[in-house]
């Protein structure tokens, strides 16, 4: 619509420079032409800012803005025209600039078709590039959950790819995943929210939020709710997952229920969930079909075993002797995932039942019980993890590094952040996090 106007007004101005009107017979002839020429001039000047407008970018995306105040003001579009869907074509749609924390927003076109959608190509472009690696483990490591959760998938009628591009992004894969805030595991859900769902109780040394199986059943039970409030809009439910449901609810609310979508409505989201809503449906695509992105999800073979520890031994150790045995990345992190209640830190006391992928049974045999490497591991984990000379203490409401320093004396507020990697100037702490504090 804008287009077309411009073009009219253009060619308007055009002809009312070139065409004198109606014949001047009378003495005023000659005031008559020169005000037609000062008209021309003015419209040459005109055309040629435009020019030097359209030169910077800064300069072009102002007058667009400034355009679009006018066009509404003289009712020639309405405010609601501007609003980016797939309703319209996408030539036609202007940027419009706003301003957000004082610095100028351009708005891309926001589509819910999503290949047309130019914040979910350019997440598309990041998993394909920087973030291919956290996608492949993504992958990789799902293999050896698949057969704990598929169910909880099933049993709720959520799609695969979806929960592995929530999982993506969410913890790369990772089960014993953290955030600062507090939410935990591979679907990072909040303690509240994991009551709400029924995760009370332990496995093992973690909550049932670092349980694959309760985790994934309870993931895919949020996901339902949405569903069924969102009516399967998938990028609702994304954002009531990421910014809170209650909070996305009234916002939804205030919206009448629109189009996500709606620029107005979109850019009402925190920053943070109007990246992750593009980011986590751009995985998705890939997860649905890898072969259109050139994406290779090679099959694994992910059968697990139970073996019988015949001594002492730790996961860290295990990895060691484990070695790179048909994963150039080594078994860690995999040995972790699927033992998910045991510590990295704790050594598991001989004739425990321990699950390992099935394809390494003959390693585990040979090289987990050759003496002299396994007292090589044994060495090692009790370098990295005993940590000699230090104690864990628990943050209490109210502590500071400060105090916490002033309680044990022989200690100061930096060692104390050097020792936990907490981040200066705030050296940020929360009630009921562990700490390593010197000994006297």
């Amino acid at each position: 619509m804008k287009k077309i106007i411009l073009t009219t007004i253009s060619i308007s101005l055009l002809f009312a420079c070139q065409n004198p009107g109606h014949k001047i017979i009378d003495n005023n002839h000659h005031v008559d032409n020169i005000e037609l020429q000062d008209k021309q001039m003015k419209a040459i000047d005109l055309v040629n800012s435009l020019n030097q407008c359209y030169a910077s970018n800064d300069c072009k995306n102002e007058l667009d803005n400034q355009l679009n105040s006018w066009l509404i003001e003289k009712n020639f579009i309405s405010d609601s025209e501007q609003v980016e869907t797939d309703d319209q074509d996408n030539v036609l749609l202007p940027k419009i600039v706003t301003i957000e924390n004082e610095e100028l927003l351009i708005k891309v076109h926001l589509s819910s078709n999503y290949m047309n959608n130019e914040l979910i190509k350019g997440a598309l472009n990041e998993w394909l590039t920087w973030k291919r690696p956290q996608l492949i483990n993504t992958w990789q490591y799902y293999q050896f959950l698949k057969d704990d959760m598929l169910a909880g998938f099933e049993k709720y009628k959520i799609d695969e790819s979806l929960i592995l591009a929530i999982m993506a992004q969410e913890s790369g894969g990772k089960v014993h995943s953290r955030s600062r805030a507090g939410a935990g595991g591979l679907f990072q859900i909040m303690p509240a929210t994991a009551r709400r769902l029924g995760l009370s109780g332990k496995q093992g040394a973690y909550d049932l939020r670092f349980n694959p199986e309760k985790s994934a059943l309870a993931a895919a039970k949020y996901l339902d709710e949405q569903w069924q409030l969102y009516d399967g809009d998938k990028a609702k439910i994304l954002a009531a997952y990421n910014s809170g449901e209650n909070r996305f609810a009234r916002l939804n609310r205030r919206y009448k229920n629109k189009s996500l979508w709606d620029k107005n409505f979109y850019y009402e989201l925190p920053r943070e969930t109007r990246h992750y809503i593009p980011v986590v449906l751009a995985a998705m695509l890939i997860f649905q079909d890898p072969e259109r992105f050139n994406v290779i999800l090679e099959p694994v073979d992910s059968e697990i075993i139970v073996v019988n520890l015949p001594t002492k031994t730790s996961l860290s150790e295990l990895a060691v002797c484990l070695g790179q045995e048909q994963r150039s990345d080594g078994w860690f992190r995999i040995l972790r995932n699927i033992n998910s209640g045991i510590k990295a830190d704790k050594t598991i006391d001989e004739n425990t039942d321990l699950r390992i992928p099935k394809t390494l049974v003959d390693t585990f045999t040979m090289n987990c019980q050759d003496q002299r490497l396994m007292k090589l591991a044994q060495s090692l984990h009790d370098a990295d993890f005993k940590s000699a000379g230090l104690f864990s203490y628990r943050v209490k409401q109210g502590d500071s590094l400060n105090k916490i320093a002033r309680k044990f004396r022989c200690t100061s507020r930096k060692e104390i952040a050097r020792l936990n990697h907490l981040k200066a100037p705030r050296y940020l702490i929360r009630a009921g996090k562990h700490l390593k504090i010197p000994q006297c």
